[in-house]
């Protein structure tokens, strides 16, 4: 466990590897150990941090930390505090998705690539799965029957304040200039059975496009954690978009890897 400090708060992280630095972002339910088997598949090429957001896991439990202005900043002092080279690779996660690309729309030069998983591009795509919700019912509400020891051990870590206060400030807010202006390549992909944050569709089914080095991809049996449910599928789409994105047009995920270029 390493831990370092920044106003006084707490923040507990874990690295593990070598290269390019590549830190992942955590989301409503759970910590930074969700993370721990792409740390593994991606250590060989990058140097991968993941550190607990206030609220959550080892980090300290600070209610005016709750916000996603606070957890930008926090990604922004982090790479400051640890020395961190950039520009580094953002990987997020649910509420760690809006945080990873809220930081790379305000830092492009800090940022070469971004992927958001289970991003809620508006607050009208988080559904009510974890209004009220207390930490022993978090992961039934989100998964149902489905039961992994990276999100067990840890549930009882969390702050239900800051998944309550996150999760309505989320509600109201709009991340589509954010994503279709972006100009860095940015990957979203959302698990097609997710109860808790649904793909975009509607009016904005547009963003099911790939493009411009944007690119969308759905884990069509994958619920609201594929990182754990598909983890090998996962982690080579992860890999595949961080390597070789300057060359995609398209990323698809199906029995085998298709990539198609230029």
């Amino acid at each position: 466990m390493s831990i370092t400090t920044i106003d006084s708060q707490l923040i507990h992280y874990e690295v593990l590897g070598r290269g390019q630095p590549l830190i992942f972002i955590h989301g409503w339910v759970g910590s930074w150990r969700y993370w721990w088997p792409s740390m593994q598949a991606l250590s060989a090429h990058y140097r991968t941090f993941a550190f607990d957001l206030w609220g959550f896991g080892d980090s300290s439990k600070a209610p005016d930390a709750y916000s996603l202005k606070a957890y930008v900043e926090m990604v922004n002092q982090f790479i400051d505090k640890l020395g961190v080279a950039r520009p580094v690779i953002l990987v997020g996660h649910g509420l760690g998705a809006a945080v990873a690309l809220s930081y790379t729309a305000q830092n492009p030069d800090n940022v070469a690539k971004v992927a958001t998983i289970s991003l809620p591009v508006t607050g009208q795509f988080i559904t009510n799965k974890l209004q009220g919700a207390d930490n022993e019912s978090m992961i039934s509400r989100v998964l149902g029957r489905e039961s992994f020891s990276e999100l067990d051990s840890e549930i009882r870590k969390v702050d239900p304040t800051a998944v309550a206060k996150t999760i309505d400030e989320m509600s109201n807010l709009n991340f589509i200039s954010d994503i279709t202006n972006l100009n860095r390549p940015l990957l979203l992909v959302y698990g097609r059975q997710d109860g808790l944050v649904l793909p975009p569709n509607g009016e904005y089914s547009y963003l099911q496009q790939s493009i411009n080095d944007r690119f969308y991809v759905e884990l069509e049996l994958c619920h609201h954690f594929p990182m754990l449910q598909e983890k090998a599928k996962f982690n080579r789409l992860l890999l595949d978009f961080i390597i070789a994105s300057a060359e995609l047009t398209e990323l698809t995920v199906k029995d085998y890897w298709t990539r198609r270029i230029r």
